[in-house]
């Protein structure tokens, strides 16, 4: 049934005609190389080991992962609610599904450019590829929990939608994919690691660049706080699932 849902949503958003399902992967692909250009511009003072698209290209795509797929998500039992006549299909379903689509719309989109970029010597191979592939499922994993409240606050509250863009522009400076851990001086960088998404994308980084590039996480709380926001994700859905039916 998730899987029909994604089919049905992929079509309904990218069409038949022209790239049509290729969009899946183009759409965020021309968001990193757009970003990638633009970041090539500026001078690499933070970024020792490398190009500055280098930087972006293990960077940005961080970025995809948690405010695309918190964008889809929002009011998606609202918007599908008509479906739910048919007795297979589950509330839970529409979030499933639509987190699944990004996740590997953004994933596939990650591997094709890298891999192009290893290809042509703008990036190398990752350090410690286990690393750095655990560390792009810390980020999802942090996705998957915030994408899920998100989702059961905006069916509870109609507050939660008008402001969800306000909240995803705000977090944009504190994820991580913008700039390095190390560049920010000491106690605010312990602020700053806090919260929970920039230690999975320094993770990450370090996954690709290794010893060679200075990152800083916390490994233990980022996993505590993750589960943390799974939960709490898993409980505000099942909230909003029986608000939706008991209307």
């Amino acid at each position: 049934m998730i899987w029909a849902l994604i089919l049905r949503e992929t079509v309904t958003r990218y069409g038949r005609e022209n790239l049509g399902m290729l969009w899946f992967f183009a759409e965020p692909l021309l968001f990193i190389v757009g970003i990638t250009l633009l970041w090539s511009y500026i001078e690499p003072r933070s970024v020792p080991a490398g190009t500055v698209a280098a930087f972006a290209v293990v960077s940005y795509p961080t970025v995809l992962l948690w405010r695309n797929t918190a964008n889809r998500v929002t009011k998606a039992i609202e918007v599908n609610q008509a479906l739910l006549h048919h007795r297979p299909i589950r509330a839970q379903d529409f979030f499933y599904s639509r987190i699944l689509l990004e996740f590997a719309s953004a994933t596939g989109s990650f591997l094709v450019i890298f891999i192009l970029f290893v290809a042509v010597g703008i990036s190398h191979f990752p350090a410690n590829l286990f690393d750095m592939v655990m560390g792009w499922l810390m980020v999802a994993w942090f996705a998957f929990g915030f994408v899920l409240t998100m989702g059961g606050l905006s069916e509870v509250s109609e507050v939660v939608e008008k402001v969800s863009h306000i909240i995803l522009y705000l977090m944009l400076p504190f994820s991580g994919g913008f700039f390095p851990a190390y560049i920010v001086p000491e106690p605010m960088r312990n602020y700053l690691l806090l919260f929970p998404l920039a230690d999975c994308v320094e993770f990450f980084r370090y996954g690709y660049y290794g010893d060679s590039f200075p990152c800083y996480y916390h490994l233990g709380y980022t996993i505590i706080c993750n589960l943390a926001l799974t939960l709490f994700g898993l409980a505000m859905m099942t909230y909003a699932i029986r608000k939706v039916e008991a209307t």
